[in-house]
């Protein structure tokens, strides 16, 4: 049992297409272990958090299912060597081991109720993570070879290109969504699979003060309770918890000194699969009570056929101004204020001031 190195190579080409199309990966990673003479394979982050962010073949499941539950990604101390597989890009099980590690250390113990022992291990990178696509053999079928592992490399090169193109689409992706928040007056904010900011529009920006910072890449409220239950619901949606099913508030409320509690509404990122090439994994809506909704008279000429003039005194009078104070605003006489008035009251089917600014009120135009 070994590589087929034709079979090999057209399987990984196969990294390509799962860019584009992340559902792909499992049949792709599949294709990848029988072409290798492997077990299983997996990727996997190793370093940060590790939970519920793993792409695997359907062979490896309960192993991994055990190796994440039982958290032996504790004791698994190929961690511990992260700056040794950066360096040379390709590390084997004999690497990190031996006979005796084998035999003694519990985490290898934990490795054979699957018949697991011998891995190759590629580290690449995605952004700011570093990951690796490791390949398992069983114990029966012995480690993988020196030679094998020179042909390593080159699969290391397509993972690279390909980690570039799902994060750059999926950073597009984000970019998009925080201009379109922008553009409908939301402020939004970006979390990755660390729960660290990756982007912020710009009306998020403007609520940033005194009692919502941004620091060292981590969205900090002033107030230790509202700092501790933020990060509670960010773990929880980011995988790390089952808060979201335990009966907590959907919103949270974030206390400012002398002024009402910003809205927090946290959601996560569709795409599962592909989270260990996300840009972002998740992402926050914040929203201002005391914030004035912005008007714009266009909308009223759309919605009600209004002509510029009327639109404006229109929103004057749903702000409480009286038309004798909007007629001095706009240097027009009384009796000029009073026709525009009977024609908005009769263009938006309204009789009063009231009920005009109720009627406007339920209206969003910023």
């Amino acid at each position: 049992m070994g590589f087929d190195l034709h079979a090999l190579d057209r399987a990984t080409d196969g990294f390509f297409g799962a860019a584009l199309d992340p559902t792909l990966w499992p049949a792709v990673l599949e294709k990848v272990s029988q072409a290798s003479g492997s077990y299983g394979a997996n990727i996997v982050p190793i370093e940060g958090r590790l939970l519920h962010t793993f792409i695997v073949t359907e062979s490896l499941v309960p192993a991994m299912e055990d190796y994440f539950a039982g958290e032996w990604y504790k004791q698994d101390f190929r961690t511990r060597h992260v700056s040794m597989l950066r360096r040379a890009g390709v590390m084997l099980e004999q690497d990190f081991a031996g006979e005796d590690d084998f035999k003694t250390l519990d985490f290898y113990r934990a490795q054979a109720r699957f018949d697991l022992r011998w891995s190759a291990m590629i580290g690449f990178s995605s952004g700011d993570d570093f990951l690796a696509f490791a390949l398992q053999r069983r114990i029966e079928d012995g480690p993988y070879s020196r030679r094998e592992a020179e042909s390593l490399h080159r699969i290391r090169q397509k993972l690279m290109i390909t980690a570039r193109i799902m994060r750059d689409i999926s950073a597009s992706e984000v970019k998009g969504m925080a201009t379109a928040f922008e553009m409908a007056n939301v402020a939004c904010v970006f979390f990755d699979r660390m729960g660290l900011v990756t982007t912020v529009n710009e009306k998020m920006r403007r609520l940033l003060g005194p009692d919502l910072q941004i620091t060292q890449g981590q969205m900090r409220p002033t107030r230790k309770e509202d700092a501790n239950a933020f990060d509670r619901r960010l773990k929880a949606v980011l995988g790390d918890g089952n808060l979201l099913a335990s009966g907590e508030p959907e919103i949270l409320l974030l206390s400012r000194k002398g002024r009402r509690p910003l809205i927090v509404r946290m959601q996560r990122l569709d795409g599962d699969l592909q989270d260990v090439f996300c840009h972002s994994c998740a992402f926050a809506t914040v929203e201002d009570p005391e914030e004035k909704v912005r008007q714009r008279p266009a909308t009223l000429t759309k919605l009600f056929g209004l002509t510029r003039a009327e639109a404006e005194i229109a929103l004057m009078l749903a702000q409480g101004m009286t038309l004798h104070d909007i007629a001095t605003h706009r240097t027009v006489s009384y009796q000029t204020a009073r026709a525009h008035l009977k024609s908005i009251y009769r263009k938006t089917d309204t009789n009063r001031q009231p009920e005009l600014s109720l009627l406007l009120a339920g209206i969003r135009m910023g």
